[in-house]
């Protein structure tokens, strides 16, 4: 192992983040943000349990089996950690409805929480060691993922392929359970070069539209896991994964590692302060947002229009912006194609996950046939700025989204939202959460309305529980 006196580096920067912050440094604002995002994870996760592939998971797993170390929320099944992490981040993410941190396009929580309740649950951790884990474990996997952004080689999403959430997620996921097992900055250096060995993740299965998709973090958490065990045991890995000649920025960037002040240099904000609760279970938020708030106002039927012209930031090409087709994974399709987004957005005046369903979308048929006639626009030219002088449209980098909608009568009706008002951080208010976990519980069909109340409040009171063994069995249905 490395020892300490030794040549400085990212990894360690970050590991003694995790292992050597006390608790009581974390402001309690930060403390209120985690539990708000851990009660949206664990909504979607109930919302994701019985969506298309999570029973030929479980299936796989329960032939599997092994040592019961920690549960699989909503059945139950005692399993080893890494697979019933994997479970867990399977669910949270098969709607695509969970957490964002957009300065670094990561979904985090949806690795960092199933991690982080199976280390806690072998541990026997408390509520408020879970918290503080959380919140650590975003840090580092938002730091780094800032870094990693900023280093794009094309300057323009989506990027060179690779998928952030399971490339970087994977070094604050590995650091979160590190820290909940008790283990040195030592453990947890070679934890985080365990986990790099293994880190991979490419967004070709989304391109394709397939359920794959969805197992994506769950496989970066998996690794985690694994990679923290083996660690524990005084399996050693590269000290340098981050920085090296073949680590995380030269491999995956082809770019020089930050330097130690863009790391570690001081901030009055949490990276989970950062972190997005999604209003709808869609990519491309800001342009659906806008649809929806057309929808709900003008009650739009497929006869009135003519077509739809959307606005994506000047996005030529992009996660969502192809033509809409049915595929083999209709659910998935329509989660990522902006224009089936912004057609049921205009027609319904909502976007529910059940909106989204294989079944429901091959039933709208008229949402299919409006999703025909939207045109991608690149340039402001083709939808007038809703300000005279362009350069205000996009400051700090909130750039604006916007839906015109051209009616068969002639009438032209536009709205615009930026990304910061459809998908800030400040979006969603404690209430609109709550909202939203009421819904995924009852989507899921099986979590009743007085086990919802049940759950909020233990969440939103976690750091008084002893252990977290309150949090999970509860979370069993």
């Amino acid at each position: 192992m490395q020892k300490s006196g030794s040549k400085i580096s990212i990894t360690r920067i970050l590991s003694e983040l995790a292992i050597e912050t006390a608790a009581e440094e974390i402001p309690n604002r930060v403390y209120e943000v985690a539990k708000r995002i851990i009660l949206d994870t664990l909504g979607v996760t109930l919302a994701g349990c019985k969506a298309p592939g999570i029973p030929a998971v479980l299936e796989q797993l329960r032939e599997w089996g092994g040592k019961p170390e920690a549960r699989v929320i909503v059945y139950g099944d005692p399993l080893p950690a890494p697979m019933a992490a994997f479970a867990n981040s399977t669910m949270a993410h098969a709607l695509d409805y969970d957490e964002v941190h957009k300065p670094s396009c990561q979904h985090i929580m949806v690795s960092l929480f199933p991690v982080a309740i199976a280390a806690a649950e072998k541990a026997d951790a408390s509520g408020q060691g879970l918290l503080t884990a959380i919140i650590l474990g975003e840090e580092i996997a938002g730091r780094l993922g800032v870094a990693f952004i900023r280093r794009s080689s094309r300057g323009d999403y989506p990027d060179n392929g690779f998928l952030p959430s399971s490339v970087i997620g994977g070094f604050g996921t590995t650091a979160s359970a590190c820290r909940l097992l008790g283990m040195t900055a030592e453990h947890t250096i070679n934890a985080m070069g365990i986990n790099y060995a293994q880190a991979s993740g490419n967004r070709q299965a989304l391109f394709d539209k397939t359920l794959t998709k969805r197992m994506q973090p769950a496989f970066s958490a998996r690794s985690a896991l694994w990679a923290t065990f083996l660690a524990k045991r005084g399996i050693t890995g590269p000290i340098n994964s981050i920085e090296g000649p073949a680590g995380l920025f030269a491999v995956y960037r082809n770019a020089d590692p930050p330097d130690f002040k863009e790391i570690a240099g001081q901030r009055d904000y949490y990276e989970i302060e950062h972190s997005s609760v999604k209003r709808y279970p869609v990519c491309g938020q800001t342009v659906v947002n806008a649809a929806v708030k057309l929808g709900e106002k003008h009650n739009f039927k497929l006869s009135d229009i003519k077509d739809v012209e959307i606005y994506m930031g000047g996005k030529t090409v992009g996660l969502t912006t192809g033509p809409f087709e049915i595929g083999l994974n209709p659910h998935i399709n329509a989660q990522f194609t902006s224009a089936y987004g912004v057609a049921l957005g205009l027609l319904r005046g909502r976007a529910d996950p059940l909106d989204f369903t294989d079944e429901q979308v091959l039933k709208n048929k008229d949402i299919i046939k409006l999703a025909e006639r939207v045109i991608l626009r690149t340039s402001m030219e083709e939808i007038p700025s809703p300000k005279p002088n362009d350069t205000e449209w996009a400051p700090d980098g909130n750039e604006y989204n916007a839906v015109k909608v051209r009616k068969k009568n002639g009438e032209t009706i536009i709205c615009y939202r930026t990304v910061r008002e459809a998908f800030g951080p400040e979006a969603m208010t404690t209430e609109d959460i709550l909202n939203k976990f009421y819904r995924c519980a009852e989507i899921s069909g099986i979590c009743t309305r007085e086990k919802a109340d049940l759950l909020i409040n233990i969440v939103m009171e976690l750091e008084k529980l002893p252990t977290i063994s309150k949090l999970i069995c509860n979370s069993i249905l």
